[in-house]
């Protein structure tokens, strides 16, 4: 639980763009959040975990100041969600900030994982040459991508490495076992569904459910192993 929990790892700033990094090694994971931001539920704690495994884990504040949105509670979701979700000044940040921070730190190759609005950025990471492995978690990439007008077949189709999707209940049909994403990257992407759980359960799910508990290790489990094949 992350009740007292302390993360192992620094804040550090390039220019203004925070970054949290944790463990060492040439194998690096860019780590993207959720819409709740760099300070919520189980994010760093998670990052800390997949560090112990014997990777470089970053997670970038893309949003800047450790800002975010509950989407239980704030009203403007919609606008946060379009003015943060601009690929141009993200692939930006990626290009001029994370990558030679990454790299200054001895990372040599990459993967990325995502929570919700993290799978837009896993989809449009992977279309980069940079990239070996992406895992999207309830991933978010259908709807964000309706609401900013773009394309999701055309970022998909765009995606150059293996992928893992673990969808929950309610995700976007889409990204399931036999969605559109599979009929696109077909041994590309593998898709284990987690249809007990609701969106948003690995990084924010009550672990003394005993079925969030289990699904939110197989997660875990899932995750390491396809870094570990492709990455």
């Amino acid at each position: 639980d992350t009740e007292g929990y302390v993360p192992k790892g620094v804040v550090e700033k390039v220019d203004d763009l925070e970054i949290y990094r944790v463990g060492s090694g040439e194998k690096c994971i860019i780590w993207n959040y959720d819409i709740f931001g760099l300070n919520s539920g189980r994010t760093k704690l998670l990052a800390d975990l997949f560090a112990e495994s014997g990777y470089l884990v970053i997670i970038p504040d893309f949003y800047r100041n450790g800002d975010g949105r509950d989407p239980s509670k704030d009203k403007d979701i919609v606008d946060f969600l379009k003015a943060k979700t601009n690929w141009a000044e993200l692939e930006k940040d990626w290009t001029n900030k994370v990558l030679p921070y990454a790299q200054k730190h001895g990372a040599k190759r990459f993967g990325a994982i995502g929570t919700c609005w993290g799978s837009y950025m896993v989809v449009r990471l992977g279309a980069l040459p940079d990239f070996y492995a992406g895992v999207s978690w309830h991933p978010s990439h259908t709807p964000i991508c309706g609401l900013l007008g773009e394309d999701v077949k055309e970022l998909i189709a765009a995606v150059k490495c293996h992928q893992l999707f673990m969808p929950a209940a309610g995700d976007a049909k889409e990204d399931m076992a036999d969605g559109q994403a599979k009929q696109i990257l077909g041994d590309k992407l593998r898709v284990v569904e987690c249809l007990d759980m609701k969106h948003g359960w690995t990084t924010r799910g009550d672990m003394s459910d005993p079925n969030i508990n289990r699904d939110v290790h197989l997660a875990i489990k899932e995750a390491l192993e396809h870094f570990k094949t492709y990455l």
